[in-house]
């Protein structure tokens, strides 16, 4: 948010990222009502006294004892409000509905959706620069930029599509099962078919979401830059059924983390094993854009760090016409990759057209940074309060290059935020994006300070702050406390 992190994988020694929102699923099974204090005993009830029972076994007769029943014992279980009414015939129980079954769920259903942000829709500057890596559009009508957020797929993919509404996004991103575990269970036709019917044009009664608006995020388990080939092959398991879920949807954008060598191979070695990986889902997924997203941590054994090392992979896939980028605004700025000014952001995405090639741009991640530029932090903040700033997200809202491809928010949310329906945060980051893209240079240069105090409060005012010495989110929870199986179950997505 994308959103807790999940735990690292012994079987994949894969890096993972620092998340900053959570989720879990909206439809948690019932709460069992609390134990009441046991009842007084009646003096009115009748008791029926122990009596000893006589059972023959082996030919012997054995002595069985029976313990007493209350009449007001037998009222409480059947749920009478009067332990006297002894003959009365016991009320029926109420047909319980099982939570999660109404489609839509009512609190995110499309008539709570309010109107999509980013109109009037704004007028990109002319440019000579290569176009972006961006899908076919479906539709001729000009539209604003793909904004959006990572949203829960709790009860069904086709809710991740309805939350995007609920928040007034024109993009989003979502993953296609739980990122916690390898295996999950295959889609239910009718939630294909749900996910499929949402994403159809608002004319023909969907949402308008088409393929090219959303960028599925992977599993963080997957290390395809493993030399180790049993890990591997599981990683590849995993990362091949993510991408069949994809096509199962009609969804034609898979970003995903490259890996590591975890210190027991070359970046070179790493880089072929990723490509072969790239080739063999090619061969046997179809239609699916393979999205190698940027990391963080340069100089370290993770991959993807510098545009260099994202070429590198690239050049070994067969099929280029199938693979993409995906920026991660934080992990760019963490690997030393400047955005704060205009300047700056014009020379870093020089950089990546002459190292990598524009045509390969299908996506980014917009997060600020709480790390410096080059700390090699992967440090989530919420847009233009970090050390990146509003102008670096300007830059990227006002950039030609970046029409047409999904614009994903990760930014941190208040604990359970997806799980509760709160998309304040997001919604107020969304609107806040389309409104710096329409302000022109010379206003921007008087006003900048003011929405950025303005927008300092309102965060605030949604998700203060944590006090230090708090555990931050993501980190692991105080010793004693440990995490139920339950709630690993729920947490399908952070």
């Amino acid at each position: 948010m994308p959103p807790p992190r999940p735990r690292r994988s012994t079987a994949s020694n894969a890096p993972i990222r620092e998340r900053s929102t959570s989720s879990s699923s909206l439809f948690d099974a019932p709460l069992k009502p609390k134990a009441s204090a046991q009842p007084k005993p009646n003096p009115k009830a009748k008791v029926q006294a122990k009596s000893p029972a006589k059972t023959k076994a082996n030919g012997t007769e054995k002595k069985v004892s029976v313990k007493p029943k209350t009449v007001l014992a037998d009222d409480a279980k059947a749920g009478d409000d009067d332990p006297d009414a002894g003959d009365a015939e016991p009320p029926k129980k109420k047909a319980r509905t099982a939570k999660g079954k109404v489609w839509p769920p009512p609190e995110i259903a499309p008539e709570r959706h309010p109107p999509r942000n980013g109109y009037p829709i704004f007028e990109s500057p002319s440019t000579t620069a290569a176009p972006n890596g961006g899908l076919p559009p479906s539709t001729t009508e000009k539209r604003p930029m793909l904004l959006g957020a990572h949203t829960s797929i709790a009860g069904g993919p086709a809710g991740a599509l309805l939350r995007a509404g609920k928040a007034g996004a024109n993009g989003l991103a979502m993953f296609t099962k739980s990122q916690r575990k390898w295996a999950s269970n295959p889609y239910e036709p009718e939630a294909v078919e749900r996910f499929r019917d949402l994403m159809k044009p608002k004319e023909e009664g969907g949402l308008g979401y088409p393929p090219e608006s959303i960028l599925v995020h992977g599993s963080y388990l997957i290390n395809l830059g493993n030399p180790d080939q049993e890990k591997w092959n599981t990683s590849y398991e995993c990362f091949k059924d993510d991408i069949y879920r994809c096509h199962q949807l009609g969804i034609k954008l898979y970003n995903w983390h490259p890996g590591s060598t975890v210190g027991a191979c070359t970046k070179e070695e790493s880089f072929a094993s990723i490509a072969k990986a790239i080739n063999k889902v090619h061969k046997e997924v179809p239609e699916v854009v393979t999205v190698i997203e940027n990391m963080a941590n340069a100089g370290s054994n993770i991959v993807g760090t510098a545009f260099s090392e994202l070429a590198s992979i690239i050049a070994l896939v067969e099929n280029k016409d199938r693979v993409r980028v995906c920026l991660d605004t934080c992990h760019l700025f963490a690997s030393g990759y400047d955005l704060r000014t205009e300047e700056s952001y014009a020379d870093t995405m020089k950089k990546f057209d002459e190292e990598v090639g524009n045509g390969y741009l299908g996506g980014m991640h917009l997060n600020d940074s709480k790390a410096d530029l080059a700390g090699n932090k992967d440090l989530h903040e919420n847009i233009g309060l970090g050390k990146i700033g509003l102008t670096g997200f300007r830059c990227i809202m006002r950039d030609p290059l970046m029409a047409g491809i999904p614009l994903v928010l990760e930014t941190p949310a208040p604990e359970k935020a997806l799980e509760t329906g709160d998309f304040a945060i997001w919604m107020r980051e969304i609107k806040l994006l389309y409104e710096i893209q329409g302000i022109d240079d010379e206003e921007w240069k008087t006003r900048k300070d003011e929405i950025e105090e303005r927008w300092r409060k309102e965060r605030d005012s949604i998700n203060p702050p944590k006090e230090k010495g708090l555990p931050a989110k993501g980190k692991a929870a105080p010793k004693g406390k440990k995490k139920s199986k339950k709630d690993d179950s729920e947490e399908e997505d952070d």
